[in-house]
């Protein structure tokens, strides 16, 4: 029986909730997005925990984790998980992202190579390949981006009303079951604190200041990721006609290292399509020695 444990620990200034799932002989960390918590990988991290160590934790400020005065912004929060890991006494995991989660992990990548033996990013484009592509069509679909934005205003309007909120967003998930009405119900209790509401929403603003600054200033240095690299993109998402290999691999030092494929659903892939998440994330750690269960992790970098 695999054995799991809900902790806390205290990283840099904020204390992070997370879950810790079996005891493989190589970490995996699990990051969400929004308007999610470390929960929407509920059909994944027990399958994966059989052969891995599985991490789950809540961002800063999202979910059961604390909250800061600042430092919503992907180098923060990526620290956070790097001071975790030092934490939990590892030098390096596997580091799977969705949504926001993996513009961290892509953050992540970038700052400390070494900690990042192999990553996996779901469903998105970097962030400034995304800033620099917005037109009429794009903005339209990702209005509430700029509707986060705004100072004040979004808490002011989705505050008392974060349920009618996240139905909004989660209304295809929940009419398939992808989303069941007890996790939706945890994502409203996460998101109904006040305080929380607005980290999440400094999680977006970020993203267009100190997260954009960041990633430009790397790709004009030639900074790119090192380690080998999964990609997994709704085939019936926003990414569907999106050349998700090709941008990538721009950002990548060595364009072979990354792999990818469309998987079944839309945007919300850990809760749409499981299993064939599953199966991508199996394949690709088994492809290269140096992951595959019972060997030492081959940091990157």
């Amino acid at each position: 029986m695999l054995h799991e444990e809900i902790r806390t620990a205290t990283v840099n200034d904020v204390d992070l909730a997370y879950r810790i799932i079996g005891d493989g002989p190589e970490p995996i960390v699990l990051l969400h997005g929004w308007p999610q918590t470390g929960q929407c990988w509920r059909k994944v991290a027990r399958p994966l925990a059989e052969r891995y160590t599985v991490i789950v934790p809540d961002l800063r400020g999202y979910g059961a984790s604390g909250l800061a005065s600042s430092g919503y912004d992907k180098q923060t929060t990526a620290a956070d998980l790097s001071a975790l890991l030092r934490h939990l006494g590892l030098d390096s995991a596997v580091v799977v992202g969705h949504d926001r989660g993996a513009r961290v992990a892509h953050r992540w990548a970038l700052d400390r190579p070494s900690e990042i033996s192999a990553l996996a990013l779901l469903d998105v484009l970097p962030t400034r390949v995304v800033m620099r592509s917005f037109d009429r069509q794009s903005a339209t679909a990702m209005w509430h981006w700029f509707f986060h934005l705004q100072p004040d205003l979004p808490e002011l309007l989705v505050a008392g009303n974060t349920e009618a909120y996240l139905r909004y967003f989660l209304r295809g998930v929940l009419e398939s079951g992808a989303v069941d009405e007890p996790t939706f119900r945890h994502y409203v209790d996460a998101y109904s604190d006040p305080a929380h509401l607005t980290a999440t929403f400094e999680d977006y603003r970020a993203g267009f200041t100190t997260d954009l600054a960041l990633d430009d200033a790397d790709h004009a240095r030639g900074v790119r990721l090192q380690c080998p690299l999964l990609l997994l993109w709704g085939a019936e998402g926003a990414l569907a006609s999106a050349d998700v290999l090709g941008i990538w691999r721009e950002h990548h030092a060595d364009p072979a290292a990354v792999t990818g494929t469309p998987v079944p659903g839309g945007h919300y892939v850990p809760e749409e399509a499981p299993q064939a998440v599953l199966d991508a994330l199996h394949h690709f750690l088994e492809m290269s020695p140096d992951m595959s269960p019972g060997k030492e992790p081959n940091p990157c970098g």
